[in-house]
């Protein structure tokens, strides 16, 4: 049988697409062969096909066994005998697998690394005896530290050729840049490996960024215009994950959360509902999208900033993998950056932290380009592209544009008077006069001191961002980014040079009207609710949400949890606890009366520290919950223990603790070590104290909840 009759026959194809006849017939030569493909290109037909016309066992090497199901099942299906072998397997189902391989029954055996090369593993010797030919290490890119999803366990294949010198390996990614490739080859040995690199254009993907903007709104009117269609949802957080789909589900979508903390029922289950259209969402983390195959995804949305152009082109392209026109869309926040890099930096590997701050800072240039997305794109692949594609969100708009040369000439000013040697932030407050004392007392006396204090700093943040994008202003790439002048900055200095910005586009409408009048029936009602959740909290109803937090949610009438958020009074904690229950009741009194949410009406909530109740001066005696909470902690049980002891939540605890700590009757140092001090501190003054969530994400695990509260509690009081 030729490829092209095996291409027919099992997989109802007839012709090839990209270069994959010319990687097969490598493979059938018994050739060592790397093959970069876009998403959705085709490349596991690569192996799959030589599988089917080659006499032996394909081994195939993939990440996430988990996911392999649906590759496993569509080969079956098509007449290909394909099985997996992992850890959940039941010994009898390993050895009828076993019996089976022997018998020469399986055409391809999935595999992860570890099972192959793990300590305890004895799989290796057993495969000798088998007529092994041909070996294929999907999502090669994992191999290489400079990649995007570097795993350990993958530098175990580096003894593949040793163990099996004549069978051809083929390695397949569908992203790497130069140094990744490069990486690819190396470690895995390869004998005179030929590599094709197939066009990574997605021409029936069309890419949009828009700001990120009250995201939950801005997503659901997304999803409204999509009702029917498929589509992924990927979040940075497990956490968001969860919380995301759970909003959805209410707000009445078929959406379920996929993670790699979901325990392997729910994620099999739900993978399952989504590839068979049960499901039409899956919000999920990057742990999902390998090995599915579903062809009809319409879209991918990104809540969050990905952390590298790889990962994102490579979750992009899980849409529209049957042709068919679909969207790419990012919201993108400049805050989501400075979060990001805490998890570029490799604590000990200078030049990896390094390669991975340029990696994100390659992300956030795309997302501030004011050129061809798609250009930008195949041009970090090495691929040559026009400056037109007609389908991405800059080519398809027509923006306004202004002189702006003064500005930057500012701007560049700036940058020169000081030396080139100082970051962002530090240029805007000296070009806005600030008083900041961190502003050196000799750069106060400069001409250029202040001579922008006409521009609101998000407006020279984004002039900044428009700069450095125009390649009129560079940033540096090390561990301190500091501003730097480029060759073309003096023509623009000398007025030889015209500058233009983009003017700004905002959809947010601002509301002067006074707030409506509140729905009396309905607060009496959420006092109510309320009261029930105190009883079973065993705290007072103030402690739950205050009466002008329940006026204000009779006033304005939110109709979701993103809508409540905007209510004084809901952090992430209580939105988290106590949000579902109590908006119930408002969606229920409006859909009875026929209203509708009044939220447009209601001012942004002011930027601010965690707002807290007036400290006292120290704790009180008799029935006060917190009190109590104080004196058996001062008697030596820690927070677990005295939640325990009381049946409240340890959240709750640590609460009643950060109360002591602002009004100075606890050191903060006993609740929170004082290396952790400094660090928390630090990163409450870069990202605000207004979330908590944010904070945890960027502080990671090794810092609790209770830590972080109560190191806002001691900058409050201070």
């Amino acid at each position: 049988m030729t490829p092209q009759e095996a291409l027919q026959k099992y997989f109802g194809y007839s012709k090839f697409r990209h270069q994959q006849e010319a990687i097969i017939q490598h493979v059938l030569n018994k050739q060592d062969v790397m093959a970069l493909m876009p998403t959705g290109g085709g490349k596991s037909l690569c192996y799959q096909l030589p599988a089917v016309l080659l006499n032996g066992l394909t081994i195939v090497i993939s990440p996430l066994i988990a996911l392999m199901k649906d590759q496993v099942d569509s080969l079956n299906v098509s007449g290909i005998p394909a099985a997996f072998l992992n850890s959940a397997q039941t010994p009898e189902e390993q050895r009828q697998l076993v019996e089976r391989l022997r018998n020469s029954q399986v055409k391809l055996l999935y595999l992860a690394p570890e099972r192959l090369f793990g300590a305890e593993n004895k799989l290796v010797p057993f495969l000798k005896t088998l007529n092994v030919v041909q070996i294929a290490i999907d999502e090669a890119h994992c191999i290489s530290q400079w990649g995007h999803d570097f795993r350990p366990e993958y530098l175990m294949l580096a003894q593949l050729k040793n163990e099996f010198p004549n069978v051809p390996v083929i390695a397949l990614t569908a992203t790497a840049d130069k140094l990744t490739q490069k990486d690819i080859l190396e470690k895995l040995n390869l004998h005179q490996p030929k590599v094709f690199v197939s066009s990574f254009n997605r021409a029936n993907i069309t890419y949009r960024v828009i700001p990120k903007k009250n995201s939950f709104k801005q997503l659901i009117a997304f999803l409204n215009e999509r009702p029917d269609e498929s589509g992924i949802i990927y979040c940075l957080s497990r956490k968001s994950t969860e919380d995301l789909a759970a909003d959805l589900k209410d707000e009445g979508f078929a959406a379920e959360a996929y993670h790699a903390g979901l325990n392997n029922e729910i994620k099999a289950k739900n993978q399952e509902a989504f590839l068979r259209d049960d499901v039409k969402i899956i919000v999920a983390t990057i742990a999902f999208g390998m090995g599915i195959n579903k062809s009809n995804v319409r879209y991918v949305v990104h809540m969050d900033l990905p952390k590298n152009i790889e990962g994102y082109y490579q979750e992009t392209g899980r849409a529209g993998r049957d042709g068919l026109a679909s969207e790419a869309l990012l919201l993108y926040s400049p805050g989501d950056a400075g979060k990001l890099q805490h998890f570029a930096r490799i604590e000990g590997n200078e030049e990896q932290s390094r390669i991975m701050l340029n990696k994100l800072n390659d992300m956030v240039r795309y997302c501030q380009l004011q050129t061809c997305r798609r250009q930008y794109l195949m041009n970090y692949f090495d691929e040559a592209f026009p400056p037109d594609c007609g389908s991405c969100d800059v080519c398809l708009t027509e923006f306004k544009r202004f002189d702006g040369t003064l500005i930057a000439q500012k701007a560049l000013s700036a940058v020169s008077r000081l030396n080139e040697r100082f970051g962002i932030n530090y240029v805007i407050d000296f070009l806005r006069g600030s008083k900041n004392e961190k502003i050196r007392e000799e750069h106060k006396q400069l001409k250029t001191y202040g001579i922008g204090a006409d521009i609101s700093k998000v407006d020279w943040q984004r002039y900044i961002r428009e700069l450095i994008t125009l390649e009129y202003l560079q940033v540096t790439d090390d561990g301190y980014p500091v501003l730097k002048l480029t060759g073309q900055s003096s023509l623009v200095l000398k007025g030889l040079q015209k500058v233009e910005f983009i003017e700004t586009q905002t959809t947010e409408e601002h509301y002067t009207e006074a707030a409506p009048p509140h729905e009396a029936e309905l607060l009496n009602l959420l006092k109510s609710v309320r009261r029930d959740i105190a009883q079973l909290e065993n705290v007072p109803p103030y402690i739950i949400v205050s009466d002008a937090t329940l006026l204000e949610m009779a006033t304005y009438l939110p109709q979701s949890l993103d809508e409540l958020r905007l209510i004084s009074g809901f952090g992430d904690i209580k939105l988290a606890r106590y949000g579902r229950e109590l908006l119930q009741p408002v969606k229920d009194y409006c859909k009875a009366k026929g209203l509708e949410s009044k939220i447009a009406y209601k001012s942004p909530k002011r930027e601010r520290k965690t707002k807290t109740e007036r400290p006292a001066r120290s704790p009180r005696s008799g029935t006060d919950t917190r009190t109590e909470t104080f004196n058996l902690y001062r008697q030596g049980k820690n927070a677990t223990e005295i939640a325990a002891a009381r049946g409240l939540s340890l959240v709750t605890i640590e609460s009643h603790l950060s109360h002591f700590v602002q009004t100075g009757d606890l050191d903060v140092k006993e609740l929170v070590a004082e290396n952790k001090l400094t660090i928390i501190i630090e990163a409450v003054e870069n990202y605000g104290a207004e979330r908590l969530a944010p904070l945890k994400e960027v502080l990671g695990d090794a810092y609790t909840y209770g830590e972080i509260k109560a190191v806002i509690s001691w900058m409050n009081k201070n």
